[in-house]
């Protein structure tokens, strides 16, 4: 069975102009009808949902194409090698995240509780701007380290 692009969109939310450009860039493409239309299989199917779980988990679109080329290859060492590379790098990254939102909630939840008066963020103001900052500088570090995702550097090589 085979899906338009106009279909393919439907089912899995991704919109006909991003289909075209994953097509594109290779990370996800159909076969193509005698007419040049695109038909979009069951594999295509999950290989898209596969790219909307990625997305969701940032990774960029040389990640994606990069693990979804090396889910299709054949077993290699080099294969399961850049495999296991972008997923702990990856892993990596969003523990980091996580952390820095789990502070950022904690920020928020802070505020929240002082939003009974302007005094009591005034009075916490230094405080206030003193944890943001160091959040600020957590996230900064973390984009500095995962700005090429493909050749990351362990955090504790560098450190």
């Amino acid at each position: 069975m085979g899906w338009t692009i106009k279909q393919t969109a439907e089912k899995t939310g991704i919109s006909p102009d991003t289909l075209r450009y994953y097509d594109k860039e290779g990370i996800v493409s159909p076969k193509r009808y005698e007419n040049g239309y695109r038909q979009y299989n069951d594999n295509d199917i999950t290989s898209l949902k596969n790219v909307i779980v990625m997305k969701y988990a940032h990774f960029t679109l040389a990640e994606m194409k990069s693990m979804e080329e090396l889910l299709t290859c054949d077993p290699s060492t080099n294969c399961t090698e850049l495999c296991t590379h972008i997923l702990k790098s990856k892993i990596t990254e969003l523990r980091r995240a996580i952390c820095n939102y789990q502070k950022i909630v904690m920020l928020m939840e802070e505020l929240l509780s002082m939003a009974n008066g302007v005094d009591h963020v005034q009075v916490n103001q230094e405080e206030i701007d003193r944890f943001i900052s160091q959040v600020f500088d957590d996230i900064r570090s973390d984009t500095i380290f995962s700005s090429d995702p493909l050749h990351v550097l362990n955090r504790k090589e560098v450190e």
